[in-house]
C-alpha cells in the first residue's frame, strides 16, 4: 500500500519519490485520501492562474480560495494544511513543465 501511494503521488505531482517518502509519513494520517482529492483540483487552479497578471501572493491568494470553494462544492472537507500543501506541489508540478 504504501509503496503505491508512494508511486502514485509521485506520478500524479511529479515530485521525486524521496520528496515523497519524506511527506509519506505526514500524509499517512488521513490527509493522503484528501491530497489525492485536491490535487487535480489544484493542478487546473494553478495552470488557469499561470498566465495570470497577478503577482505571486496575488496567484496564492486566488488558488487558496478557489481550491477552497471547488473542494466545499465536491463535498471535500479541506484543511488548510491541506489547500496549502497542494497549492504548492501544484506549483512545483508547473514549474518542472
Amino acid at each position: 500500500m504504501k509503496k503505491t501511494l508512494l508511486n502514485a503521488l509521485a506520478w500524479l505531482t511529479g515530485a521525486s519519490k524521496t520528496l515523497i517518502s519524506f511527506l509519506l509519513p505526514i500524509l499517512a494520517s488521513g490527509t493522503a485520501e484528501l491530497l489525492t482529492a485536491l490535487l487535480p483540483i489544484a493542478m487546473d487552479v494553478v495552470s488557469g492562474l499561470a498566465d495570470s497578471s497577478k503577482t505571486g501572493a496575488e496567484k496564492r491568494a486566488a488558488a487558496v480560495d478557489e481550491i477552497k470553494a471547488a473542494a466545499l462544492q465536491a463535498g471535500i472537507k479541506a484543511t488548510a494544511s491541506a489547500v496549502n500543501l497542494a497549492v504548492e506541489l501544484a506549483v512545483a508540478k508547473m514549474n518542472e513543465k
